[in-house]
């Protein structure tokens, strides 16, 4: 789907920016402590879930002020200036009623707004969410409650504060650990640090959040009347699972479900349908059907940068980090312009899938053009067939198989078709030349290759 237009709505005189998107009953969504409603679009573990969500809900998200695109703060605004940003989003979207999720520490808001305007709140969902410390009492005595929660979390958040924009392992180890490993969403997530936030910006913004924990007001848990569903990652590292088990237990009728896990960022993990398709179905009051498999045909595209590690030996390691980020911002707005999906990144390079041979082909004579506007060389293999969908999160079966066998035998800067797209891309005025048989590794007979000159 095409990223959401970012809209404004103003509230205390400051700018938020917000986006709308989807079909079916309203969702707002209250951001944990980082977001930038348009740059997440860019990754596909993230966009992923907006787009499956999107199928079900009318998903209204924002900035909150001080983060992403919206204005910044100069003093620390209270748990009810917050709150009435929420109101802010939902009047200008037009929202008399909305469901609310709340993520992280946007719960606290979430929690305030569903006790003083429960006419507007169907359904309030928190994630991973936090409580206000005067809420906490007696989390000592939930298995696994940590004794000094907050004095624990300190040390963290002040290296987080240090290495942003210039460290992203850091947050992602603590965060998303389940992607520790995955230097591509590492790169990416440098990426959102550096343009969503000065280190300035974050310190304020981590600082705001510590003040709205410690805020003396009275307890909204007691007020709140609107089913509520309290979800938390049993391995939770920023917020305890504990927290959660409070929080369903504080609320009046609330439901907890546990999910396995330690993403505090928690979209990002492999069972993030178990998640999602829960609130969706909590919200809504319908099951999302689940396919395990579906088959469907598509035109299927690899790419790698020839001669990695080379490369990364003779420009040093800061100057190579800097390459590979202009090497996923360019591929990410190559395939998206070219209407297609990147299904996920492999570390050098990427798998993506296209409805058309001629717009797979086009997004990669674009990725070899630009790319080595930016000093990098890659390879590609394109083959079209019928792919296996895995719960629309990976893609597999032959034709990804030979696709990627299509790409090893490539040479630099080379893009190199099958005999099917040969035949398949016949009109399309695009020239190709015949590079002769090969014999594909785990790959039945001969296959007819064609160069792209």
């Amino acid at each position: 789907m095409e990223v959401p237009e970012v809209r404004f709505a103003s509230s205390d005189g400051l700018r938020l920016a917000y986006q709308a998107f989807g079909s079916g009953p309203p969702l707002v969504v209250v951001p944990p402590l980082v977001s930038n409603v348009e740059l997440t679009w860019e990754h596909e573990l993230y966009r992923r879930v907006y787009e499956h969500t999107a199928r079900h809900q009318r998903i209204v998200q924002f900035d909150k002020r001080g983060i992403g695109l919206s204005d910044r703060f100069e003093q620390h605004p209270t748990l009810d200036q917050r709150m009435h940003d929420i109101l802010a989003v939902m009047d200008a979207e037009g929202l008399e009623r909305a469901s609310l999720m709340g993520l992280s520490e946007g719960g606290l808001m979430a929690q305030l707004f569903a006790a003083a305007h429960p006419e507007r709140v169907d359904h309030l969902i928190l994630m991973n969410s936090a409580a206000k410390l005067t809420d906490l009492q007696g989390l000592e005595s939930y298995s696994d409650g940590p004794l000094d929660w907050v004095k624990e979390m300190a040390p963290r958040f002040e290296e987080l504060i240090e290495s942003w924009g210039d460290e992203p392992r850091c947050f992602v180890e603590w965060f998303c650990p389940s992607q520790g490993e995955n230097e591509s969403f590492i790169r990416w997530w440098g990426r959102c640090e550096r343009l969503t936030a000065t280190q300035a910006d974050f310190r304020r913004q981590v600082e705001s959040i510590g003040s709205l924990l410690a805020e003396p007001t009275p307890s909204a848990l007691d007020r709140i009347r609107a089913p509520t569903l309290v979800l938390h990652v049993t391995g939770d590292r920023v917020i305890p699972v504990a927290i959660g088990r409070l929080l369903a237990d504080r609320i009046d009728g609330a439901e907890l479900v546990e999910v396995p896990g330690e993403d505090h960022f928690l979209f990002v993990m492999a069972n993030w349908r178990e998640i999602i398709d829960r609130e969706i179905e909590f919200a809504t009051g319908q099951a999302v059907p689940r396919q395990q498999a579906q088959r469907r045909l598509a035109t299927v595209l690899f790419t790698d940068i020839v001669d990695s590690t080379t490369a990364a030996s003779s420009v040093g390691d800061a100057t190579w980090r800097e390459m590979l980020d202009s090497h996923d911002r360019i591929a990410w707005r190559s395939v998206d312009q070219h209407r297609g999906h990147v299904i996920k990144s492999t570390g050098d390079g990427l798998l993506a899938t296209f409805d058309t041979p001629s717009s797979a082909v086009a997004c990669a004579a674009e990725l070899r053009r630009e790319l080595a506007s930016v000093g990098l060389q890659i390879r590609a293999g394109v083959h079209a067939g019928e792919v296996e969908v895995r719960d629309e999160t990976d893609i597999a079966g032959l034709a990804v198989h030979i696709a990627a066998r299509v790409e090893q035998e490539a040479g630099p800067g080379e893009i190199l078709v099958s005999a099917t797209m040969r035949d398949l891309l016949l009109g399309s005025g695009l020239e190709l030349r015949d590079v002769g048989a090969r014999d594909l590794k785990g790959v039945e007979g001969s296959w007819q290759l064609f160069a792209l000159d």
